[in-house]
């Protein structure tokens, strides 16, 4: 007497390439006929299954909270760092020391009107004030020192020097100075503004 097919312990190849036919036949889709023959049977209602509430993990909480300080010491370092860089004064270095650079000037609107992220709005030179103008200068050989067939002045304040250039009829007041931060294809014009100073 042969056993049943249900009584069988694993099914033929022939059967289970039945089921498999009858999966894909199936109008469900297969991921919904797996699901029910995982659950053996047993439906789940439509509408009736739960969502589980999220929950953040500890580590994200303190990730989340160290990026907003982050931001806020950005914020406060930056407003400061703008605060102080707006009353310093830097004194270059060169065959004198009085020429100097900044952000802002008392009584001098041209410059106080300006803010630049990293050059200053306006220079002393040769007991001149120059205020920072929109417009540039081509320079060549990438502004490297004595290449540039502008005057050097023998200026300097980290990588920025302060030129002359060449064209002026008087070197010693001109009308504007160029500034430069090798390697630079441009450098900056700043125009004299008598407003400003001597």
């Amino acid at each position: 007497m042969t056993e049943e097919p249900a009584t069988r312990g694993r099914p033929s190849i022939a059967e289970r390439a039945a089921r498999r036919e009858a999966l894909q036949r199936s109008e469900r889709d297969r991921y919904s006929n797996l699901v029910r023959a995982l659950q053996a049977g047993r439906e789940l209602p439509l509408g009736t299954a739960r969502g589980e509430r999220m929950q953040w993990h500890p580590i994200a909480w303190t990730l989340v909270r160290l990026a907003i300080l982050a931001v806020i010491v950005y914020a406060v370092g930056s407003v400061g760092y703008n605060f102080w860089r707006q009353q310093h004064v830097y004194a270059w270095a060169g065959p004198t020391v009085d020429v100097t650079s900044g952000q802002r000037l008392a009584s001098c609107t041209a410059a106080n009107g300006q803010d630049h992220g990293y050059l200053p709005t306006w220079v002393r030179h040769g007991d001149r004030t120059y205020v920072l103008t929109p417009r540039q200068r081509p320079l060549v050989n990438e502004g490297r020192v004595g290449e540039t067939r502008q005057i050097e002045t023998g200026y300097t304040l980290e990588r920025f020097r302060v030129l002359i250039p060449a064209e002026v009829l008087d070197p010693a007041a001109p009308t504007h100075v160029l500034l430069v931060q090798s390697p630079s294809f441009v450098a900056a014009i700043y125009q004299h503004a008598p407003e400003c100073g001597p």
